[in-house]
């Protein structure tokens, strides 16, 4: 295979890994707590044996080489359930799942038959404590503060661990809206600047017009890079037949 066909398909390849996120993030454009990926990618310069002297230059290839999370707020829309929560500002819940302590936006949280507050998957919700918040059978006067404190008519139950990070770029994503935070990256619970809503929720940051768009412009790229492949091996098919004509 000729250079031309190795950078054309270079470009392809990074090309289809943004085809993948862009598709995922409008996949979870209703997805509340869901945060927009975005595909990072650079060129890479090879220098080859026909690539010196005056006029001759190195080739160049597309390299993606990872991605970043987009952690901006969504928009909080309010439900009016007891134990929908929001979050405004730049922290996490914090959920005990059986692979350990994780991280989430997604405040659409309910109440198992223990009377445990739980995330739609069952983990539970901590506390500052790093235990479970319980409910008492019976106590329907619930109210979660701005500052995350728990009370019911019976009094305090706990306030939410809300962790915030040195750098939410090192948190790994381990499923649509959960993230694991990595050795070295520092935690911290207990912000002031952080505010809880109760009876709502934060919607996905994707925007569905901005990412079609991305997604319509990314498929015309691929379809012009195959095109030139396409043309490419026409090209050579036909020098290798006029040569073998002259031979």
């Amino acid at each position: 295979m000729d250079n031309t066909n190795y950078i054309a398909l270079s470009r392809q390849m990074a090309l289809w890994k943004q085809m993948d996120i862009l598709s995922n993030n409008m996949a979870n454009m209703n997805t509340s707590g869901f945060k927009q990926d975005q595909a990072l990618f650079t060129s890479y310069m090879v220098q080859t044996p026909d690539a010196q002297g005056i006029g001759s230059t190195p080739l160049y290839f597309t390299e993606d080489f990872g991605s970043f999370q987009n952690f901006a707020e969504g928009a909080i829309v309010e439900t009016g359930n007891t134990f929908d929560l929001a979050i405004k500002g730049d922290a996490f819940f914090c959920l005990e799942t059986k692979a350990g302590e994780m991280y989430t936006r997604k405040g659409n949280f309910t109440l198992n038959s223990e009377g445990m507050l739980v995330s739609m998957d069952g983990d539970p919700v901590l506390s500052e404590n790093n235990e479970p918040l319980f409910f008492a059978p019976g106590e329907s006067e619930i109210t979660i503060t701005e500052s995350g404190d728990v009370l019911t008519e019976n009094g305090f139950v706990g306030r939410l661990k809300l962790a915030t990070f040195a750098d939410n770029q090192k948190l790994l994503k381990v499923a649509g809206t959960m993230f694991e935070n990595i050795e070295g990256n520092q935690m911290v619970t207990g912000n002031d600047n952080i505010v809880v809503a109760q009876g709502a929720i934060e919607k996905s940051n994707v925007n569905p017009i901005e990412e079609m768009t991305r997604l319509i412009n990314v498929q015309r790229s691929y379809e012009y890079v195959q095109q030139m492949i396409d043309e490419e091996h026409e090209r050579l098919s036909n020098t290798i037949s006029t040569y073998a004509q002259l031979a």
